[in-house]
């Protein structure tokens, strides 16, 4: 397989992928259907963490990736907390988007879940403040 190139933005962020035309019609054909493909080609060109599809389109939504990872890996804010060495109030705060994971407590828990720091800090709270709420 040929090298797959990857143009990034100002910011250095992957925006496109390009394969060779032959490689392109080859994962059209197959099995498991041109996006799997496609994705598995450009998250090794970029060796990128693989997740399964449901948890992509899940980030890709906005959703917080704590939660997201936690239900992947089947675990209750408890579990995780305990695994992790985080107080499970904690993970509820992050996961209500009412507090953002500080570094250390980030370490933990993308080591208990088996991800990587940055998938896990990939975003900011959701959720306004009170203060800001008010009109």
């Amino acid at each position: 397989m040929s090298k797959v190139q990857i143009i990034r933005d100002d910011d250095d962020k992957p925006i496109f992928a390009l394969v060779p035309w032959s490689e392109y019609e080859a994962l059209i054909g197959s099995e498991r259907g041109e996006d799997y493909a496609l994705g598995a080609m450009a998250a090794a060109a970029r060796d990128d963490e693989k997740f399964p599809a449901e948890i992509a389109k899940r980030l890709i939504k906005g959703e917080l990736p704590l939660r997201v990872f936690r239900e992947w890996r089947g675990l209750t804010q408890a579990q995780l907390g305990k695994k992790a060495e985080v107080a499970p109030q904690y993970i509820s705060q992050i996961e209500r988007g009412e507090r953002g994971i500080g570094v250390d407590a980030g370490r933990k828990l993308a080591a208990a879940l088996k991800v990587s720091l940055e998938a896990l800090l990939d975003t900011e709270p959701k959720i306004e403040s009170k203060s800001r709420r008010r009109t």
